[in-house]
């Protein structure tokens, strides 16, 4: 279930006109909350500290406000995160293992959810610097405030208001990066797609507070 927690935990270049940290978190709030549904299919890369490729997976994301977010995994294996706001479900499809767990905006321990309306809590648990590129990419890079967090440093990156991608680094200096494709912004998306029933025989693990 590892895996599912790094997905949540996680783009770089030649960049210039770096902004100060509260003018970074008022531009990301606003990159953000244009965003009031996302649908996108993922790409992303495991790398140790040598640079070498631990893994490689691709799937589909969407994500609706507030707090509604499904992440599915498709190739090498199959998983599923869902949330509606109040429960997280973690599906490990091939293990056929699924933990639950009340939803909390933290988002030391979600970064992800950034992405699902959390913008409230930015500042409080991030220092955040942007910087930008003529191309008209905005890069913000985002360390946590707290030193026992999961990752050290978390990069996202929108161009043309369109999310790009995401880098998660932790602290054995292993890089997540994760690319968007096919991004649609603001479309319809049902508020079922956010509610998850356990298939029949598959064992829940609930993960108490």
């Amino acid at each position: 279930m590892n895996l599912f927690r790094s997905i949540f935990l996680l783009l770089l270049s030649s960049f210039s006109l770096v902004a100060a940290s509260e003018t970074a978190v008022q531009q990301l709030s606003a990159q953000l909350q244009a965003m009031n549904s996302l649908t996108a299919e993922f790409k992303q890369t495991i790398n140790d500290n040598t640079g070498a490729v631990l893994q490689e997976a691709e799937g589909s994301l969407t994500v609706k406000r507030p707090r509604r977010f499904h992440w599915r995994t498709e190739q090498p294996y199959e998983h599923l995160v869902v949330t509606d706001g109040k429960d997280l479900w973690l599906y490990d499809i091939d293990l056929e293992q699924i933990t639950q767990q009340a939803f909390t905006p933290d988002l030391d321990k979600a970064p992800a959810l950034l992405l699902s309306g959390e913008v409230d809590e930015i500042s409080k648990q991030y220092q955040v610097q942007v910087s930008s590129s003529a191309d008209n990419t905005l890069t913000f890079t985002l360390t946590p405030n707290r030193p026992d967090n999961l990752f050290k440093q978390l990069t996202i990156s929108f161009n043309n208001k369109q999310l790009q991608g995401m880098i998660l680094k932790d602290s054995f200096e292993q890089l997540t990066t994760i690319m968007f494709s096919s991004v649609r912004l603001n479309v319809d998306v049902a508020d079922s797609l956010f509610l998850f029933t356990p298939p029949d025989g598959v064992d829940v693990i609930r993960d108490e507070p």
